[in-house]
């Protein structure tokens, strides 16, 4: 607290006062609970409040740093934290604590961390605040991730290192992302981990000793120039020690040894330019913009005059920022001393950002300088996701390839930049740019030249995109794109043309069938009259919906023929009937066109009144299901051809059998009480089976005769009455599905 206290000394009293009420409050909330290591627990809080002001975070943030667990570990309400210390606290407390809560309901512990981070992600884009606490709070959980079983240090570090230290990158706070990379490189790989800090100690006063040199040189080389020091305020030189884990990532992805990394010797220069003289405003934005630039590439040319560049090792992110806001030169030189080194330099500002990213917002207050526009960009994407994708595996699947994967530059012919992740193709910078331009493209110029739209984009390409009015995309298109945004869209358009190819098979279906008995085509194709045969056969009004179902077979063109002209059924030659085997004198069943044997389907036990379709099987006619039936769903997606529409014969009678599952909980008498009920209601059953499980509750299975889903309904009600009974189930399959209540009026 001492520490925190003296990082808001400058802070007014107000806000000091804020925070020291915020710190007595947690303190209170936590009192006697401690951590996994045997601290007490109050020691979290203060460490996240402490990050959070280190970082130049507002009071509000700092105060929801102390506070963020103690809705969800303790008896403190959100209206408690509101009533304490406001609205903003309080929503960012609710973000914090949303995330936990919610991941409960999930099933497994992959679910749950999905959830989790899913949940995280959607509050981000409300408060930006929310994640920078989440991303203290997980940094001081990995600074004391020891006390921990391995399994579970394993599981946070990988979640840290595959999601954490992107978001801190991509949030541009440079100081988090690098100690959380190397805390999880040291739980994943602890072998590596040792050997690399082994190898690095044992060389370590040496290159110190280069650096310090390189360091004495520079700073007379800067001071002593001639023009430098009219333009600036203060110089700062220090050496940078290179992070294991970007070493480690170094030497892997490029195959080289530890001697071959060219910057492990760093040196990192800060100007601080002197205030223009010039009015408030934009005029005094761009007049300081202008001096930050002039003195950095000044300072870069006597980086050069010194010693020799090393061709290829430069970069310059002041003229192309990264999408976090980051701007710095790099270059790396061969000192007097023959060692190579590299070389940053920025401004104070460029630094702040560097190392704070968003959260140099609130320390600045310069919005539109510090990459706010790119942060909004890949925020609109992550809201653009959530609103895609329900499956939250899915959904950071989709933001870690998306948003959080490594980056590559182009630029349109315009010189416009454009943010794609690695390994992205012309297709996915088409349809960056615009969903019209992705579906027309028929070819790309990368530098001048003409590529296959498969290649693969590289830092500084220059992209143009050939397009063609009449061009479609290709399925093809799906294996070059590699941002889910671009594969989306390429299936949408191709969702949309199987639909249209779907009305149209449809509607010719149902022409050819009324010209084919010379009906009035024209007439009964009306939209008045469309919209009526679709709300008598589907329930709705659109007559797309008519045709999609003629198309996919759930309805035939005969029966829409009749339903939009009645006179049709009367010309028809009757339809077979035939009765349900399992009961001779059952309910009768019409099968759409056709004339020939139907039975009843074991799987679901059909009765009158529920609603059937037929299946024409090989040689043994058409079987008939209800149409909730699995089978029946199955069959309809796969052999969609060979089903056909079934409807019950409104003036047949007759009993058919059900399988009735009454569930109850279990006491003495209860068989007979429900047998003596069906000996009142006059049923006999064929079948009668009776057991009880080990949590008290007991089945009892029947099987006994309907007339149809009314009497059903009002037997179930019935035996419902008796003592102890829970529930009535209809047995189907596999399956038991709950029958419905009796209904006395308004039945159909």
């Amino acid at each position: 607290m001492e520490d925190l206290r003296r990082a808001v000394q400058e802070r007014s009293l107000e806000e000091r006062e804020k925070i020291e009420r915020a710190y007595e409050f947690a303190r209170d909330a936590h009192d006697g609970v401690l951590r996994k290591s045997g601290e007490p627990y109050i020691t979290h809080p203060v460490a996240v409040a402490l990050i959070l002001a280190e970082l130049g975070m507002d009071t509000d943030a700092i105060c929801a740093g102390f506070l963020h667990d103690t809705v969800e570990d303790t008896d403190v309400t959100f209206q408690q934290i509101e009533d304490h210390f406001g609205r903003d606290v309080r929503r960012i407390v609710e973000g914090e604590t949303k995330v936990s809560k919610l991941t409960k309901q999930t099933t497994s512990l992959q679910d749950q961390q999905s959830e989790n981070l899913r949940q995280m992600l959607i509050a981000m884009t409300d408060d930006i605040r929310i994640i920078v606490v989440k991303l203290a709070d997980r940094l001081h959980n990995m600074r004391t991730l020891g006390s921990m079983r391995p399994d579970k240090q394993q599981r946070i570090s990988r979640e840290t290192i595959e999601i954490y230290a992107p978001l801190a990158h991509r949030l541009g706070i440079g100081q988090i992302k690098w100690e959380l990379e190397d805390l999880s490189f040291k739980y994943l790989e602890p072998e590596a981990y040792a050997d690399l800090a082994r190898r690095l100690r044992t060389r370590q006063d040496q290159r110190e000793a280069h650096v310090k040199l390189a360091l004495q040189q520079l700073r007379e080389a800067l001071t002593e120039d001639l023009e430098l020091p009219e333009w600036i305020d203060n110089i700062d030189i220090a050496g940078r020690s290179k992070h294991l884990y970007s070493i480690h990532t170094k030497m892997r992805k490029e195959g080289k040894a530890l001697e071959q990394i060219f910057d492990l010797l760093a040196i990192r220069v800060i100007l601080t330019p002197k205030p223009v003289n010039a009015p408030e405003g934009k005029q005094k934005d761009r007049a300081e913009e202008v001096r930050e630039k002039r003195v950095c590439y000044h300072s870069l040319g006597i980086v050069h005059s010194m010693w020799t560049p090393i061709p290829g090792r430069f970069k310059d992110y002041i003229a192309v920022p990264k999408p976090n806001g980051y701007q710095s030169l790099h270059t790396t030189v061969i000192s007097t001393e023959g060692q190579p080194i590299e070389v940053q330099i920025r401004s104070r500002r460029m630094h702040e950002v560097a190392e704070y990213g968003v959260a140099a917002h609130w320390m600045y207050k310069q919005g539109d300088r510090l990459g706010e526009k790119n942060r909004e960009g890949w925020i609109a994407q992550l809201k653009q996701l959530q609103s895609e994708i329900a499956d939250a595996s899915d959904f950071v699947d989709a933001v870690k390839s998306d948003i959080l994967s490594g980056r590559v530059f182009v630029f349109t012919p315009k010189g416009d930049t454009v943010s794609l992740p690695q390994g992205s193709s012309p297709v996915d910078f088409a349809y960056h740019i615009h969903s019209r331009i992705g579906d027309t493209t028929v070819g790309a110029r990368v530098n001048g030249s003409i590529v296959p739209l498969g290649s693969e984009l590289k830092n500084g390409d220059m992209v143009e995109v050939i397009t063609s009015k009449n061009a479609k995309p290709s399925q093809d298109w799906l294996k070059y794109a590699k941002t889910r945004s671009a594969r989306s869209k390429i299936r949408h358009h191709f969702r949309l043309q199987e639909r249209t190819e779907s009305l149209q098979s449809g509607h010719d279906s149902l022409e050819r069938y009324l010209r084919k008995r010379q009906l009035p085509v024209r007439q009964l194709m009306r939209t008045k009259h469309l919209e009526e045969a679709t709300e008598k056969l589907l329930g709705t009004r659109n007559p797309d919906d008519l045709y999609l179902a003629i198309h996919a077979g759930k309805l035939q063109s005969a029966q829409v023929a009749r339903t939009l002209a009645p006179q049709l059924a009367q010309e028809q030659q009757p339809r077979k009937a035939v009765t349900t085997p399992r009961a001779p004198d059952g309910g009768t069943v019409y099968v759409d066109g056709m004339t020939t044997v139907t039975k009843m389907a074991n799987c679901c036990k059909p009765i009158r009144g529920d609603q059937v379709m037929g299946y024409l099987t090989r040689g043994r006619g058409v079987t008939v299901h209800r149409i909730d039936c699995p089978n029946m769903v199955r069959l309809l997606k796969d052999e969609p051809e060979r089903c056909v529409s079934a409807s019950w014969d409104p003036g047949s009678k007759g009993n058919m059998l059900v399988d009735l599952d009454v569930v109850a909980s279990d006491r003495p008498g209860l068989l007979n009480d429900v047998l003596a009920l069906l000996v009142e209601q006059k049923r006999s059953p064929d079948r009668v089976e009776a057991g009880v499980n080990g949590k008290g509750d007991a089945h009892i299975h029947l099987r006994v005769a309907v007339d149809d889903g009314r009497d059903l309904s009002a037997l179930a009600d019935a035996i419902r009455t008796v003592g102890a009974v829970r529930d009535v189930l209809r047995v189907q399959g596999r399956s038991s599905k709950r029958i419905p209540a009796f209904r006395t009026s308004g039945d159909d």
